[in-house]
């Protein structure tokens, strides 16, 4: 960044401290790119990143008469709520995902680590894993690409050749037909039944390197 642009931003945070909304409106303009940029990058989504790039910016506004130079960069100030939101994002995430697994086989006398628990996670992944490979080539295909490989729908519809609109819809077809072959396999079904997001989740943790 620039002295001039430098010199620029440090008046604007002064007077968007000051509770001037066009003050802040230029800081956004000035740094929303880059802070998009990073967001982009960590989670792979585009619609996700400008949510969480706003959520950045609204974090900001709040925080911005507590903001204090003390020899820091103000871009770098902004990046580390973004850094704060995505990780805030991933455990989210992660917890929603442990505790729609958790339901299905957690018993009060087993621990995270018990025999019974990594007993019954295995026969689920083995029971998965043929249930992948019973399905149609395209069912299998873009299962693999969304939830093996973490492509986003984008992403996927590329490398498929199909649009957007498309590839959502192949995509619940195939998760429809994945829940179909899994009716008789009971832990899996138990977790098909809570929704067909829970299966999905399912292949995240159990099939993804």
């Amino acid at each position: 960044m620039s002295t001039t642009l430098r010199t620029d931003v440090r008046g604007l945070v002064e007077r968007a401290k000051q509770g001037d909304g066009e003050a802040f409106g230029q800081i956004y303009d000035i740094y929303v790119d880059q802070v998009f940029a990073y967001i982009r990058r960590r989670v792979r989504d585009r619609g996700v990143a400008e949510d969480l790039t706003s959520d950045v910016f609204m974090r900001a506004l709040r925080r911005m008469p507590k903001f204090e130079w003390q020899g820091v960069d103000f871009g770098a100030w902004l990046m580390t709520i973004a850094r704060n939101r995505v990780n805030d994002h991933f455990k989210s995430a992660r917890f929603r995902l442990e505790r729609s697994v958790d339901e299905v086989y957690d018993t009060p006398t087993s621990g995270p680590d018990s025999p019974e628990r990594i007993a019954v996670a295995r026969e689920m992944a083995r029971s998965l894993g043929q249930a992948l490979e019973a399905l149609k080539d395209e069912h299998r295909e873009i299962i693999e690409l969304r939830f093996v490989q973490g492509l986003n729908v984008a992403e996927t519809a590329e490398v498929m050749d199909r649009t957007v609109g498309a590839t959502k819809a192949l995509q619940y077809r195939a998760l429809k037909a994945l829940t179909e072959i899994v009716k008789n396999e009971p832990e899996l079904s138990n977790l098909a039944s809570l929704s067909i997001t829970s299966l999905a989740l399912l292949i995240v943790r159990v099939m993804s390197p």
